[in-house]
């Protein structure tokens, strides 16, 4: 086979041209659209994240108290932070 567009002679079974990268055929797919509604989500994480911190950096504080918060409230945060990194996850 022949290149259309700079002549090279190429295999049969070829995709693209090896000398100018030019299509040997016409596309069977198009590729995904990108989602354009995208665009509010990373914001939505970057709160919920900021939420988080805050959160923790409170529980970590001098202003939370010489007592140690309970367990309960270190598996809410383990878990807020669990569906944060999901979430984030899924906005890439």
């Amino acid at each position: 086979m022949i290149c259309r567009d700079c002549g090279a002679e190429i295999d049969d079974r070829a995709l693209i041209c090896f000398r100018c990268g030019t299509a040997t055929a016409a596309r069977e797919r198009e590729p995904a659209p990108d989602a354009a509604g995208r665009s509010a989500r990373p914001w939505a994480a970057i709160g919920l994240a900021a939420a988080l911190v805050a959160v923790v950096g409170f529980f970590l504080s001098p202003f939370s108290g010489a007592e140690p918060p309970h367990p309960f409230v270190w598996l809410v945060l383990t878990v807020a932070g669990l569906l944060v990194a999901w979430r984030i996850r899924l906005t890439r």
